[in-house]
């Protein structure tokens, strides 16, 4: 499997010049607290009663290359600028596999097309893990997917009484 580093899109600058580079988790697990505490804040705590942040915790260092769960950091000047996992469900009332998960990017950091080529980075990972589509859920982000050409499945129940948005995208085109 390729680095994160060989794939397309995965280093370069942002809009403002920041050096960022994409590259897997496993090989910077140092992020993981980081990481694991904007996922907790921005899709955890009080949204998902139950879910401790010691569980997103030990989630997060749990990630590989060459099977599920793979997740990704953004890094600029040695700093965590932003992440997305790449999980089996992400929607336990859908049987689809592997879904795009807790994309986040560190607010200096956003609108420099960081979240796009970390979405990529997952996507080439999925295609390399020999999966055919990609899933995501969403409760306010889907003008955001469908920018990066996800396409809408529909609108589910989840297991916390939120109804988000399911999208697909084909690694290979449309089936």
């Amino acid at each position: 499997m390729k680095t994160c580093g060989e794939l397309s899109a995965a280093s370069g600058r942002g809009v403002d010049g920041a050096n960022v580079r994409m590259a897997y988790l496993c090989d910077h697990l140092h992020f993981a607290e980081e990481i694991a505490m904007w996922v907790y804040r921005e899709f955890i705590e009080g949204i998902k009663d139950g879910v401790a942040y010691e569980q997103v915790l030990a989630s997060m260092r749990n990630c590989r290359r060459d099977a599920l769960p793979v997740r990704f950091v953004a890094i600029a000047d040695g700093k965590c600028v932003g992440s997305v996992s790449l999980v089996d469900n992400d929607l336990r009332r859908r049987d689809d596999s592997p879904w795009l998960a807790a994309l986040y990017v560190d607010e200096p950091y956003r609108k420099m097309k960081i979240g796009a080529r970390l979405v990529e980075c997952a996507q080439e990972a999925a295609r390399e893990l020999g999966y055919k589509a990609l899933f995501l859920r969403t409760e306010h982000a889907s003008g955001y997917y469908r920018k990066l050409g996800w396409r809408f499945v529909g609108t589910f129940d989840d297991d916390y009484s939120l109804k988000p948005d399911v999208f697909r995208f084909d690694l290979y085109g449309e089936d």
